[in-house]
């Protein structure tokens, strides 16, 4: 493994690691009581990720790195979004860029979302 297929792995883990923690932390913000806060918090990431892993694009071959490139941005542009939407901006800009950076690396070194 090279040199940057090593930072690209760990920009993709921090990129997961932020929309579980985005998602959890804007999920927080909208109970009133503890319980509730900690239901959203558990359910919004289960969601996104539930979304991100809903559709298994490998049967389309070629065709599916689109989608599955639109699908991986949509659920961490949510998240950026949700963590700036819950006060957290700096942390929103931070995941929307680890993500772009993340995904451009990916394609820019020849490489692919969806391994053989």
């Amino acid at each position: 493994m090279t040199a940057l297929q090593r930072i690209n792995l760990a920009l993709r883990a921090l990129m997961e690691a932020g929309i579980v923690l985005g998602l959890g932390y804007w999920g927080w913000h909208q109970g009133r009581s503890t319980l509730t806060r900690v239901l959203v918090a558990l359910a919004v990431p289960t969601a996104g990720f539930g979304f991100w892993g809903a559709v298994d694009f490998r049967g389309a071959g070629r065709a599916a790195e689109g989608p599955r490139l639109a699908q991986e941005l949509a659920v961490s542009g949510l998240a950026a979004v949700a963590l700036y939407a819950a006060g957290a901006r700096a942390l929103g800009w931070a995941l929307g860029a680890v993500s772009v950076v993340h995904h451009a690396l990916v394609y820019l070194t020849g490489g692919t979302l969806l391994k053989d």
